[in-house]
């Protein structure tokens, strides 16, 4: 890849969180942000098809360091809130089509039931997935005060490195809430990469402490999200519309009783 090309290139990262079994109605996730086994298998089978190659979010730092290389065609899978899914139907899928993922992890959820445990955990990190923090417990980090902040950045680096033996180097803010302080503070805990849920794409130029990524939701369209992926526009227009009706409801409402609405409208959220 020439430098020019490098420095016009564009990387989608999709958020994927809970993934049911086929005809398994009930799960331990949230109903909006839950797809279907089948609905992730025929996205995966599809990028596969077009020739995507994934990329961690360790690789695509050391991309945007000029330390490393990506394929023309390239990816970024996240997965975030550390469900049992995500061992036991997301990563058979992953390796069926030779994909990786990084998955993010509120440790203080770790062992819970529909969570994953510590072994799981750790057979993720032998079958060469990443590992990054999405906290402790899941409040989000702008409503927390400075040293709230500190604790739950850095507890849940420290503890998944201690307990997996691996760098963590990369925190999902939960929620997609995120601020400088946020950014500031990620950064003196150690971590050199914060993704957010900013809808749109990365290059070499952006900036590490909010990095974007497209959540994955209901009402899932395998061509609408292979669309932004390749880079088509109009489907980032629709995406970025839908997630603005979301965080105009969370101002409006707050976080409370912004779920509470959800909870009433989406059966099993």
């Amino acid at each position: 890849m020439t430098e020019q090309a490098a420095n016009s290139k564009r990387v989608v990262a999709l958020t994927f969180h809970d993934v049911a079994a086929n005809g398994e109605p009930e799960a331990s996730g949230d109903a909006l942000y839950r797809l279907s086994a089948k609905e992730m298998e025929a996205l995966l089978s599809q990028l596969r098809h077009l020739g995507y190659q994934t990329v961690s979010s360790k690789v695509f730092r050391a991309w945007q360091q000029g330390q490393a290389s990506l394929a023309d065609r390239a990816v970024v899978l996240t997965f975030d809130d550390g469900y049992t899914s995500h061992f036991e139907i997301v990563t058979s899928l992953l390796l069926r089509y030779r994909f990786s993922g990084t998955f993010f992890i509120p440790v203080g959820r770790i062992g819970r039931k529909g969570h994953l445990t510590w072994e799981q955990l750790r057979k993720l990190v032998f079958l060469g997935m990443e590992i990054g923090s999405h906290g402790m417990t899941h409040r989000p980090l702008t409503s927390l005060s400075r040293e709230e902040v500190e604790e739950e950045l850095t507890a849940s680096k420290r503890l998944l490195e201690e307990r997996l033996g691996v760098s963590v180097r990369a925190l999902a803010a939960p929620g997609g809430f995120w601020n400088a302080q946020v950014a500031e503070a990620a950064q003196r805990a150690g971590y050199d990469a914060v993704w957010v849920s900013t809808i749109g794409t990365n290059g070499q130029g952006t900036n590490p402490a909010a990095l974007r990524r497209v959540v994955v939701r209901q009402p899932f369209s395998m061509d609408r999200v292979v669309a932004m992926v390749e880079g088509w526009q109009p489907a980032f227009w629709w995406a970025a519309n839908q997630q603005l009706l979301i965080r105009l409801l969370k101002r409006m409402l707050g976080v409370y009783w912004y779920e509470q609405l959800k909870r009433r409208l989406v059966p099993n959220a």
